[in-house]
């Protein structure tokens, strides 16, 4: 017998959560051949495994490898930041957004062209269709605008989408909208992802409603990058995951993912509450909040925001090109430059748009007692960057090093085995990803192979770009994408399309 491509001597974690055992993965073409003892077979080129747990492929179920303002696939194919981590798969299109991507079938046709270093899939942006078919954006959906948007929901899913996406909606979309335009996705068995109305104050209402989605759409849901935002509201993590769960236990399909870290990076606008921004929309945009009528009330809004977040020393800007003298600094910083109040300084920079920041909300126990939840599942919520470049979160570096090595080896909160099964068959089976997540005979080759004693994320908030510890070895489609911790020059990344 002869392979490709042999790994030898390694402990072979397959995905399932099973237990570990050692030996050899037989690698022919894209596919896996042969898993045991394989001692005596020949190959073509071999890795020396010894040492090392040898698992499937990363698989990230919140990327936003699609959003071209940030970099995107087509301008970063390399997504160098990405593979360095282990991730040999990226669902992107989350949050509602899909960027350009539109038509999707033409967008895959580009990737396909790029080409890509990881595996590629996508969600529908329910936000970006939208933008094309309601243009009053304060305003509900009527039923021809309705019927537009599902016709072009089925085309997405018919072109291989794995579902359907939202986020940062305003009030004016209404639930009944939602599960309207989902039901094309429910009758082709996608998936419905959300960054939910609200994570803070009104963080469980918001929970019911992603459940009433599913089950009044009838399809599964996913509360995308789960958390508990501001430190009034850290008491709810208990009372959100009972939710699921009640919900589970009467048939509705909901699950979350989550990233391992206490701060998110949002946009500027996330200082305005939902109802805020759509008055703020109503009025005509960010203008309006400097009208004498709207700017009292937007100013309370935006000071009960920052009291949520704990203060204006919580907002760090990333990079802005029109003012790129505000990058790296915090929002009390800027406002001390200023000789101003902090509130109207965000108020002058939402005038700006574009501005992306840091928001430090959230609660390091919050996120154990996420992990340890059986229907979490790893995700980073990341953006592909240029090493070096501009300010980043952490995560984009190091989500699944961190989870493996942090959570899971350093604290506690799970051996390998369910480490590398929450960053890889969860989101596999999740997303009806076919053939990847799982180390078996037949399935695609896409392998991660780590050090379980170093591997570990080295990006901090301090220090962003940096690449993590303890991945050795990065196969992607049976090609060999990170060799003894640096990049090939390969790219073997695919579109994956739904149930393929």
């Amino acid at each position: 017998m002869e392979f490709d491509l042999l790994i030898s001597g390694g402990q072979i974690v397959d995905g399932t959560g099973a237990p570990g055992f050692p030996g050899d993965v037989g690698i022919r073409g894209d596919r896996i051949e042969a898993i045991g003892d394989l001692s005596a077979a020949e190959a073509k080129e071999r890795i020396d495994a010894r040492g090392l747990v040898v698992a499937p492929g990363f698989i990230d179920p919140h990327n936003h490898a699609n959003n071209e303002m940030a970099g995107g696939i087509l301008k970063i194919p390399s997504a160098e930041n990405q593979v360095r981590q282990g991730v040999t798969t990226l669902v992107a299109g989350n949050c509602g957004g899909m960027a350009r991507a539109w038509p999707l079938d033409e967008h895959f046709e580009a990737v396909s062209r790029a080409p890509i270093r990881q595996n590629y899939a996508m969600l529908l942006g329910m936000g970006t269709l939208r933008a094309q078919v309601v243009k009053e954006w304060g305003r509900p959906a009527n039923p021809d605008e309705i019927r537009q948007m599902q016709r072009m929901v089925e085309q997405g899913m018919d072109a291989g989408a794995l579902g359907i996406s939202t986020g940062y909606f305003p009030a004016f979309v209404t639930t009944d909208e939602i599960i309207e335009v989902t039901k094309p996705v429910a009758a082709r068995g996608g998936l419905y992802a959300s960054h939910i109305r609200n994570e803070g104050d009104g963080l469980l209402g918001a929970a019911e409603e992603i459940i009433e989605i599913g089950a009044r759409a009838g399809l599964p849901v996913q509360i995308s990058h789960i958390k508990t935002y501001g430190q009034r509201n850290w008491w709810k993590v208990d009372a959100l995951l009972s939710l699921m769960e009640r919900a589970s236990s009467r048939g509705v399909d909901v699950m979350a993912d989550r990233y391992p870290y206490t701060a998110c990076f949002t946009g500027l606008t996330s200082l305005l509450p939902m109802w805020a921004q759509a008055e703020t929309a109503r009025r005509g945009g960010m203008s309006s909040l400097r009208d004498p009528a709207w700017y009292p009330d937007a100013r309370r809004a935006i000071a009960d925001q920052l009291d949520l977040i704990g203060g204006p020393q919580n907002v760090l800007f990333a990079p802005l090109k029109p003012q790129p003298e505000i990058e790296g600094k915090r929002l009390n910083e800027l406002a001390e430059e200023r000789s101003a109040d902090p509130i109207d300084v965000a108020i002058d920079l939402l005038q700006l748009g574009g501005i992306s920041c840091i928001y430090f909300l959230m609660c390091e126990e919050n996120v154990s007692v996420f992990y340890r939840h059986p229907l979490v599942m790893g995700g980073s919520d990341s953006h592909l960057r240029i090493y070096g470049q501009g300010v980043s979160h952490p995560r984009n570096y190091g989500t699944f090093p961190r989870i493996v090595g942090h959570y899971g080896r350093d604290e506690g909160l799970f051996g390998v085995e369910e480490a590398v099964r929450k960053c890889t068959s969860m989101a596999a089976e999740r997303f009806r990803i076919k053939d990847r997540g799982v180390l078996a005979k037949g399935k695609y080759a896409d392998l991660v192979l780590f050090d379980w004693n170093r591997i570990i994320d080295r990006a901090t908030f301090t220090d962003q770009h940096q690449y993590p510890e303890g991945i050795t070895w990065v196969i992607v489609n049976g090609q060999i994408a990170v060799a003894e911790g640096e990049v090939t020059d390969g790219c073997y990344g695919r579109v994956v399309r739904r149930d393929e």
